[in-house]
């Protein structure tokens, strides 16, 4: 647009000023280059670890782009009249341009959910929270539920691949910004055109107000949110991430462009520099997507990269010289592809992410690379035949647009609610059948083998029978326990049906209150410190506590495994809860505290490490006694045993080779120290093979935490372990 003040013409021999709203054909190659680097990143193409900073581009560019026309309606088409911005016309205007493609790709995910998921792979544990994440990106806030996710220790535990729905986070951001800004900005000009001039200066001094309240304002809103992005980032960094005040500031920075081009354009930028730093912004963004990774902490001040390259570029297309960058950017072939960038930016991560769930495992990079060929035509295709045609329809207007938002909406919504309908219905049919089915309890029979050491073990007869039937590839029983429906209850929550305020959760809350369970009359008690490794034996000591009158309280954070304990790593304020789970063990006086930890996993290739800092644990609280972490399995439960060919054999795992000599390093560090330590193999594991199912029960709910229903079975044998160990810890 014009500028204001001083002659209205255009400078002699300068560069036509370029306007937010102008069509240049340079942005729309930095929307290619920008979503082409999210969707390598995603097809996990080598080298663009950081191809994530492409969202970030988007949101400076959506930034520039929105500002640009509601500024444009602000400020006055004609320069001799003050505008007014519509915000009917802005919500209009994006609902036509977001809802259609949107609805489509959030409908069409849906299904193929369902028919990949739960038909096909019979993935149930897998199913429905997938589905819930369609339903959040149906809503618009698809960040806010991922954000907590994020912080679920057991998210993992729900699917082995991200969720097909995961990339609407960056849309939910954009929406709820946009929820806000446009009122503001309408605010802030209705308090300017109330503003009082002289004669036939009241349009510009009104204009000139408007621009310093405009810019005061984006400055204001981008101090804040940069900070809070850097403070939340240090804090929590996979919350940041989803986080719509961390990201204002990127949506700032192009509005602060948008403002400069709206007032001056090309005439106060200086074209030979803004040609260096073009190229140097390009540079800038192409830097970020290979250098960061995913351990980078992001966004935070490194978004500053990428989001100051992007800004750079945008000011060189301004005053744009012969060999700028803006030329590069400017060819036909990427212009193309940003067009089309939004439906593309839609398609490519359900289309990556079902096929590789559908063929169980993550393709190769070649496999990928044609998977995205695939998803820009049919991108292309949603481009031609839907997206525009609706986006433009002059029929489309009015009170069409205002029914067009909750019918759109409710469709995708609906998608949603009722493939989870069909899936709670086939699991509540097999809840039904369970339910029928008598289950024997594990016993502390008197003949009951004893434990060796904590690497060697006589298994006791239930699992000597199981692996029995996994050698000759038995089937699985008709029915187990917990049925799917309970499975899927116990992976919702993390505390084992412990009451409300027992154990600290899972991110920054570093304490709980103190619950005496078991017999909570009693006068013995018995602690438990650890992370969800020592939470998930609550069940067994829960009713070893009934059963031999001894309190149980819970001091355990998940989480908060041997690494971690000693510091407050970032997101993993571990350190807290341990000084607090110290004071509280030394407080209370207990007989014993039984210490349990994950360091079975991540921790098999580092004995040494392992051994000593949980000689540190076992010395710092009070009458330690160790409980060996299970082996685990090396596939997830649910799905192996809902699959169609599931058996004993297929149904089981190897005990990994580096099980056994960490143990027998843990086994010599607690003789050595003097300390107890219960072996929990024999319950697993028989001749190196680890069953799933023990008699009709299901032993683990994930790769590594036990079932409630196998914690209570166990109940008795860990009895009959703990028994002669608290007997002489009193008698001490």
């Amino acid at each position: 647009m014009r500028g204001t003040g001083g002659s209205a013409g255009r400078p002699s021999g300068r560069t036509p000023s370029k306007g937010p709203t102008a069509k240049r054909l340079d942005l729309q190659g930095v929307r290619a280059v920008a979503v082409l680097l999210v969707a390598l990143n995603h097809a996990r193409v080598p080298g663009l670890g950081g191809g994530y900073v492409g969202v970030d581009v988007f949101f400076v560019l959506s930034g520039y782009f929105i500002t640009g026309l509601l500024l444009r309606e602000g400020f006055g088409r004609d320069r001799d009249v003050f505008g007014r911005i519509s915000i009917r016309g802005f919500y209009a205007r994006r609902a036509r341009r977001i809802l259609p493609a949107a609805c489509l790709t959030l409908l069409a995910t849906s299904i193929a959910v369902y028919v990949v998921y739960d038909v096909m792979r019979s993935d149930f544990l897998a199913t429905k929270p997938v589905l819930e994440d369609g339903l959040a990106a149906s809503l618009f806030f698809a960040n806010i539920h991922f954000a907590a996710s994020a912080t679920n220790y057991f998210a993992q535990a729900a699917t082995t691949m991200p969720s097909p729905f995961q990339h609407f986070w960056s849309l939910s951001v954009e929406e709820q910004f946009y929820v806000v800004w446009p009122t503001v900005l309408a605010v802030a000009f209705f308090v300017c055109r109330r503003r009082r001039g002289h004669d036939g200066e009241a349009v510009e001094d009104r204009r000139r107000a408007a621009t310093w309240v405009v810019g005061g304002l984006i400055a204001l809103g981008c101090a804040a949110s940069l900070i809070w992005s850097i403070h939340d980032t240090a804090a929590d960094p996979k919350v940041a991430y989803f986080n719509t005040p961390a990201r204002v500031w990127e949506f700032g920075l192009g509005a602060a462009l948008a403002l400069h081009a709206a007032r001056w354009g090309s005439r106060r930028l200086p074209r030979v520099p803004l040609l260096l730093l073009g190229w140097l912004g390009l540079a800038m963004i192409g830097c970020a997507a290979v250098t960061y990774s995913g351990t980078t902490g992001f966004p935070g001040d490194a978004a500053l990269l990428p989001d100051l390259g992007t800004a750079l570029i945008i000011l060189a297309g301004m005053a744009p010289a012969r060999a700028s960058v803006n030329r590069l950017l400017g060819v036909k072939l990427l212009a193309y592809i940003g067009d089309r960038s939004y439906a593309f930016y839609l398609w490519h991560f359900p289309v990556l992410i079902i096929t590789w769930q559908a063929a169980g495992r993550v393709l190769p990079v070649g496999a990928n690379l044609l998977l995205l060929a695939g998803a820009f035509l049919l991108s292309t295709v949603t481009y031609s035949v839907y997206e525009n045609p609706l986006r433009f329809a002059r029929w489309l207007r009015g009170w069409r647009t205002a029914v067009m938002v909750p019918a759109s909406m409710s469709l995708s919504v609906a998608a949603a609610l009722v493939t989870i309908a069909f899936f709670d219905s086939s699991l509540a049919a097999q809840a039904s059948i369970a339910e029928r089915v008598h289950v024997p309890v594990l016993s502390a029979q008197r003949s009951q083998p004893r434990p060796r050491s904590l690497s060697r073990s006589t298994p006791i007869q239930q699992v000597a029978l199981a692996v029995r039937s996994v050698r000759r590839g038995a089937p699985l029983p008709q029915a187990i326990v917990p049925s799917m429906q309970q499975l899927e209850r116990e992976n919702s929550y993390i505390g084992y049906a412990m009451p409300k305020g027992c154990q600290p959760l899972f991110g920054n809350h570093a304490t709980g209150r103190i619950c005496r369970l078991g017999d909570a009359t009693a006068k013995y008690l018995v602690a438990v410190v650890g992370d969800s490794h020592a939470g998930m034996w609550m069940p067994a000591l829960e009713a070893d506590g009934r059963a031999q009158r001894f309190a149980v309280v819970p001091l355990d954070k998940p989480g908060c495994i041997l690494t971690v304990i000693h510091t407050n790593l970032k997101g993993w304020p571990c350190g807290r809860w341990y000084q607090w789970a110290l004071k509280e063990d030394h407080a209370l006086h207990p007989v014993a505290t039984i210490v349990a930890f994950q360091f079975t996993t991540a921790l098999l290739s580092r004995p040494q490490v392992t051994t000593t800092e949980l000689r540190s644990v076992l010395q710092q609280v009070r009458h330690a006694v160790l409980l060996a972490d299970p082996p685990g399995q090396s596939q997830q439960p649910a799905t192996c045993i809902s699959s169609r060919h599931a058996n004993m054999r297929r149904c089981s795992s190897r005990v990994p080779a580096t099980y056994r000599p960490l143990m027998r390093a843990i086994g010599r560090m607690a003789a050595r120290t003097g300390h107890p330590a219960i072996p929990t193999l024999q319950w697993f594991c028989a001749k190196g093979i680890c069953p799933m199912v023990i008699d009709h029960t299901l032993t683990l709910r994930d790769e590594s935490h036990l079932t409630m229903q196998y914690s209570t079975e166990l109940g008795p044998v860990l009895g009959s372990e703990l028994r002669p160990i608290l007997s002489r810890l009193e008698r001490g």
